[in-house]
């Protein structure tokens, strides 16, 4: 069951234009596009009339039309006009979606319209609500709460990121992390001391001897994440440490987007952000990308076995709390949707 009562990302601002967006989210067909004058606007992605995908169509001023028999669409999915008529006949319409742009992104409810207050975006961190930020795009042949078990449990970075993260970091896994819950919302703290920076922060960061590490996770219903990892000379402040990155320290921040495209498929967004020096930048995308190939193999090997073996049992260990926790809440919140 997909949570239909909230704000996702369907894509990036830069992707709109007046050609026909196809995107699948929360399982069905949404077609997003710009009229004339910039607005941004989504509707099913089908025509009332056969069915053609709305897609291959074209914009024309305000209105989407079909490339079957040339029906146009408002921006409230209601038909208004058909060729050969005078006027367009009451009732032939689709549904529109409530669509909203911040920061950089165009958001858009799947639940009930009457419901769709911008306020409740997702908030980003360290990102203006104008947009900036590094984006990024993975699609994921897995379901979207693999991703959201992947990014609750902070351990299997010390195992499953041992090539992007340049080495062995099996001792991060010493480490039990602090948790913290406000309503819905779930706060996870993993802090290292005294231990040897991974190969690449290390080197990024050039931290020569002992380094304290963190990776400060904020969850929110759904399937949104902050997380903060970084590392720095031990002994000089963690996150606050006053070190320049690059010398001494290296951190940034990553906000994650997931949005469910059907039960064993999800779009991945992300924007980070960071305050890395120039002759650094060249380095975040393909560290990014890096450790989120390594993490969507995981997501997606994953999602085979549980094709294979569905009723297979998972059994937690205690560094799974988070994940339990996250789990719990995504229980509760379908279970509230469902009456």
């Amino acid at each position: 069951m997909f949570l239909r009562n909230y704000w996702y990302v369907a894509g990036w601002s830069t992707e709109l234009s007046d050609k026909p967006l196809a995107r699948t989210i929360l399982g069905e067909a949404v077609v997003l596009f710009r009229t004339a004058d910039g607005k941004a606007s989504a509707l099913q992605n089908r025509c009332a009339h056969r069915r053609m995908p709305l897609s291959n169509g074209k914009v024309v001023g305000d209105t989407l039309v079909c490339g079957y028999h040339g029906l146009a669409y408002a921006t409230s999915g209601r038909c208004v006009r058909v060729p050969g008529q005078a006027q367009a006949p009451n009732g032939i319409a689709v549904r529109s979606f409530p669509v909203f742009e911040r920061y950089g992104a165009v958001w858009i409810w799947m639940g009930e319209a009457q419901r769709a207050d911008p306020a409740r975006i997702f908030r980003m961190q360290d990102v203006p609500e104008s947009g900036g930020g590094h984006h990024f795009y993975f699609h994921v042949k897995a379901n979207y709460l693999l991703l959201n078990d992947n990014l609750s449990d902070l351990l299997h970075q010390a195992y499953l990121h041992n090539p992007s993260f340049g080495g062995d970091a099996n001792p991060l896994g010493e480490f039990a992390p602090e948790i913290r819950h406000e309503g819905d919302r779930m706060l996870v703290r993993w802090d290292w001391k005294n231990v040897k920076a991974p190969g690449t922060f290390a080197l990024h960061g050039k931290i020569d001897g002992p380094a304290d590490g963190w990776n400060y996770s904020r969850f929110e219903p759904p399937s949104f994440y902050v997380n903060q990892p970084g590392f720095a000379a031990a002994g000089t402040g963690g996150l606050d440490s006053g070190l320049p990155q690059g010398a001494g320290k290296i951190s940034f921040t990553v906000n994650q987007l997931i949005t469910p495209e059907t039960e064993r498929t999800t779009h991945f967004f992300k924007i980070v952000a960071c305050d890395w020096p120039d002759r650094l930048l060249p380095t975040l995308d393909r560290f990014i990308v890096d450790v989120n190939k390594e993490d969507i193999w995981a997501c997606e090997e994953q999602q085979k076995v549980a094709d294979q073996y569905p009723d297979a049992p998972m059994n937690a260990i205690p560094t799974d709390l988070p994940v339990v926790k996250m789990r719990q809440t995504i229980r509760r919140l379908e279970v509230e949707q469902s009456r």
